[in-house]
């Protein structure tokens, strides 16, 4: 099958050192004063305007600090994905994602870098800076290849500590924590890489985490230890790293169900801005592909027969119960077996479809965890099923044209066809209804 490749834009960044820089008494900002415009595409999102009406696309500003704060940084900036929308993580996840963070009273534009496996979101929007009397003037939300953001500011850094060395100042602490990183072998690098995506830096001793991480990386594939770190963080690995041993034991027992009807179809391209659309159009694929009405309100129960696959049988790890992990999936070339954590057969049956989803890919050989992590497929994993379990065109025939619908009619479809209430209320949200909450 052919590799599929991701709609993405084009990041860049360019600098430039100005020919008669001023002095302003610090030395590391004095030789770090640089010219530098940031893009996406063909938007800069260095743009600004200021109050006297100066419009540039670049700024002028020492780049030291943004260099600092991404050096201390790097592996999580790079590979950590969101993990929940509490404000305490979404706090420390802005801390490490956030270029604000780095301004140190220069300006920076608001632009958040968020990763989500392969590609990051990058979200910019409009900011005024009362201090700097400007207001950065670019909004914009776009997908770019997490490759490519790391190639562009590795130059930048470098070419920044460079002009700094030149200038006879080789000991800072971007300089050392940049030292760090590019003595890391190419074997540290997959430890460096799985720590940063728990928000943490592999330069810092974390030896539970540690520990943890080597007696479950014994046991499960590479792929399963990656998605098991994008969905945790360190106050939930030792426990996640029990539940993934288990469903990883009994994935290796489990019967096989053949995918043969499925894999006539390739699954659709992640070419779309929202992973969920991604999400969606498989499932429109599926469903076309194994012959199964897109209104039907059996889908669920088509799709699963059709598949031979019967989320109600035990799977062995009925015991586990997680908010994180919801099971895994493992793939050898149309032999595809599943382990389900938890005994909800609601809950069961939306993470075999997702299973189904990631298990339906251009690699023939692979195992993966179905979890809460927000990367491209996990998020489209969750829109793929929630699309086969409730079908938009089956919602919009047992709802009619009205737009506003009642928790109560929701939850009755729910109980009709057996899918999860969640589900249900997700998809009615997802496709424009407004959910009135009982009194």
């Amino acid at each position: 099958m052919a590799e599929e490749f991701p709609i993405a834009e084009p990041f860049s960044l360019d600098l430039q050192w100005p020919a008669n820089p001023g002095k302003g008494g610090d030395s590391l900002l004095d030789e770090s004063l640089a010219r530098f415009q940031m893009m996406v595409g063909e938007k800069s999102l260095t743009s600004y305007q200021t109050d006297m009406g100066d419009k540039n696309s670049y700024l002028n500003i020492p780049a030291y600090y943004l260099v600092e704060w991404l050096a201390l940084n790097w592996w999580s900036f790079l590979y950590e994905p969101r993990k929940n929308d509490r404000e305490d993580m979404e706090q420390e996840f802005r801390s490490r994602h956030w270029l604000g963070t780095a301004r140190n009273g220069f300006a920076l534009p608001d632009v958040t870098f968020s990763p989500a496996g392969d590609t990051m979101e990058i979200v910019a929007r409009s900011a005024y800076l009362r201090f700097a009397q400007l207001n950065f003037t670019e909004s914009l939300t776009a997908n770019v290849i997490t490759d490519g953001v790391r190639s562009e500011f590795t130059k930048f850094i470098e070419q920044v500590l460079a002009q700094l060395s030149e200038k006879g100042i080789k000991n800072s602490v971007a300089h050392e924590a940049w030292a760090r990183i590019t003595s890391t072998t190419k074997d540290e690098e997959e430890y460096c890489r799985l720590i940063g995506s728990m928000g943490l830096s592999p330069y810092v001793d974390h030896p539970e985490i540690d520990q943890a991480l080597e007696k479950v990386a014994n046991k499960i594939s590479e792929s399963m230890l990656t998605d098991l770190c994008e969905a945790t963080n360190i106050g939930h690995f030792g426990r996640l790293a029990e539940i993934a041993d288990n469903v990883s034991d009994v994935l290796e027992k489990a019967k096989s169900v053949k995918m043969h009807d499925l894999l006539k179809a390739q699954r659709p391209f992640d070419s779309t801005q929202k992973a969920y659309e991604w999400g969606y159009r498989s499932a429109d694929a599926a469903r076309a592909t194994l012959g199964i009405a897109h209104d039907d309100p059996s889908c669920s129960v088509a799709y699963f027969d059709k598949l031979k696959i019967d989320p109600s049988v035990g799977s062995g790890s009925e015991a586990v119960i997680s908010s994180i992990i919801f099971g895994a999936v493992a793939r050898d070339d149309e032999d595809m077996r599943f382990s389900l954590t938890g005994s909800n057969i609601a809950q069961r049956k939306f993470a075999a479809a997702r299973a189904s989803f990631l298990a339906w890919s251009p690699t023939e050989k692979s195992s993966r965890l179905v979890t809460t992590a927000r990367t491209r497929d996990q998020q489209a994993s969750r829109a793929f099923a929630a699309e086969i379990l409730v079908p938009e065109k089956y919602l919009h025939k047992r709802l009619g044209d009205r737009r506003e619908v009642s928790s109560f009619d929701l939850d009755k479809i729910s109980e009709e066809i057996g899918v999860a209430p969640t589900v249900v209320h997700y998809q009615a949200r997802n496709h424009k209804y407004y959910v009135a909450e009982a009194a």
